[in-house]
C-alpha cells in the first residue's frame, strides 16, 4: 500500500515506517520505499533516526535482485520497554515487554476487597514496583486494562456492572501517585489488540476477540485498527439482548448475554442447581472456604464435573447464538476467545 499523502508529517511516516519493520521479515530500506512510496534519501533519514533512538537495529543483508545486497532492520529487544497492566479474577497483573511483546517479568498481586479504593491503590502499588525491573528504557505511557465499560478520552470507567462499580478515575489517578502518563481501555478490548498485534490474530485482517470473564466483552478489530464507536462502547455485545422474553418480564439487562453466559452467571446457575439438591464437586470447595467463580466451575467441567458441564452447556449455547449473530453480521477472518474463562481449556460441548 503506497503512503498516504494525506498523512504528510514526519511522525506519520515514522510510525508507517514502524509499522513495515514490525510485519515483513527482514525487509531492507529499498524495500520500506518501495511499499511506501517514499525516496531513498527520506527512508534513509528516517531510518537512521530510528536507529540512533535505540528502536530500529540492522542484523544482516539481504539480495534483492541485481546490484548490491541490502541492509536489513528490525525491532530492537533490548533497549526500550514497556509497562502494562491488567486487572480480572480480583488481582492485578503487571508485565514488562519488550517492543516485540515479548513477556520481560509479570508480577501479580491480589486485590482483597472488590471496592474501587483498593482497586486504585493496588494499581499504582504495583506499578511503582514493577518499574523497578525495567532492564532498560521505558516507553513514556503504560497501558493498562480495566473492567467496564472504559471512556478512553478521560481514562476512567464510567460503569462495570458485574463489579457494582461507576465513575471510577484510574487516569488521573495513576498520573497523581505515579507521575506516570497511561491509556486506560477494556480489558478485553486492549487483550484483542495484544492478539490482532503479536498473537492468534497477527496479520488478520478482520478479527472479533471475544473475552469472557465476571462479564463479556469483546474488541473488533478491522485492518488492524480497534472499532471504538461514538462513545467507547464498540463491542460491549454483554449487553446484547439474547431472549427478549426475560427481558420484558425484568426490565433492566436480565436477559443479555452478560446474565446468561458470563462467568457470573454460571456461578449464580451453579449455586442455584445445589440448592435444589443437585451433587457437585463444587460443594466440596465451598467446604474449604473458597468462593465459586466461572474460572473454577471451566475447571471442574473439563474434569467431568455433572453440575459444572451443565453450567458450562447453558453458557455455551448463548454464547454460540451470539458468535453466529456477530459472525453473519460482521463476518470476520477470525474470531478468537480469551479472559479467565474463555482461555481455559475444556471439554467441548455438543
Amino acid at each position: 500500500m503506497k503512503y498516504s499523502n494525506v498523512e504528510s508529517s514526519e511522525f506519520a511516516k515514522i510510525r508507517a515506517v514502524l509499522d513495515v519493520i514490525e510485519k515483513k521479515v527482514k525487509p531492507t530500506r529499498a524495500g520500506i520505499a518501495k511499499e511506501l512510496g517514499l525516496s531513498r534519501t527520506t527512508l534513509s533519514t528516517l531510518v537512521n533516526r530510528l536507529i540512533k533512538s535505540g528502536i530500529v537495529k540492522e542484523i544482516g543483508t539481504e539480495v534483492e535482485g541485481i546490484g548490491r545486497p541490502g541492509i536489513s532492520l528490525d525491532i530492537t529487544t533490548d533497549q526500550w520497554f514497556a509497562i502494562g497492566a491488567e486487572y480480572h479474577s480480583g488481582q492485578w497483573v503487571f508485565v514488562i515487554t519488550d517492543l516485540k511483546g515479548s513477556i520481560y517479568k509479570h508480577i501479580s498481586i491480589p486485590v482483597s476487597r472488590t471496592v474501587p479504593e483498593d482497586f486504585q491503590e493496588i494499581l499504582t502499588k504495583g506499578l511503582a514496583e514493577i518499574v523497578k525491573e525495567v532492564p532498560g528504557r521505558l516507553l513514556p505511557a503504560i497501558g493498562i486494562g480495566t473492567p467496564g465499560f472504559v471512556d478512553c478520552n478521560s481514562g476512567s470507567i464510567i460503569q462495570a456492572d458485574d463489579l457494582g462499580w461507576k465513575h471510577v478515575s484510574v487516569k488521573d489517578y495513576v498520573k497523581k501517585h505515579t507521575g506516570f502518563d497511561s491509556y486506560i481501555i477494556n480489558r478485553h478490548r486492549a487483550s484483542g489488540l495484544a492478539e490482532a498485534r503479536f498473537g492468534a490474530g497477527r496479520g488478520v485482517h478482520s478479527l472479533i476477540y471475544i473475552g469472557i470473564g465476571t462479564g463479556i466483552s469483546s474488541a473488533i478489530i478491522s485492518n488492524g485498527v480497534l472499532l471504538h464507536g461514538t462513545s467507547f462502547s464498540a463491542g460491549e455485545i454483554g449487553y446484547m439482548i439474547m431472549d427478549p422474553i426475560e427481558s420484558k418480564i425484568q426490565p433492566g439487562h436480565t436477559g443479555c448475554l452478560h446474565t446468561l453466559a458470563s462467568g457470573t452467571a454460571m456461578k449464580q446457575m451453579a449455586h442455584k442447581l445445589m440448592k435444589e439438591g443437585k451433587l457437585s464437586s463444587l460443594s466440596e470447595h465451598l467446604k474449604d472456604g473458597k468462593k465459586i467463580s466461572g474460572e473454577l466451575i471451566a475447571e471442574e467441567a473439563a474434569l467431568g464435573d455433572p453440575l459444572a458441564l451443565i453450567c458450562l452447556q447453558e453458557a455455551a449455547v448463548w454464547l454460540g447464538i451470539a458468535v453466529m449473530n456477530l459472525n453473519t453480521t460482521l463476518n470476520p477472518d477470525k474470531i478468537l476467545f480469551g479472559g479467565p474463562i474463555g482461555g481455559k481449556k475444556g471439554p467441548f460441548i455438543n
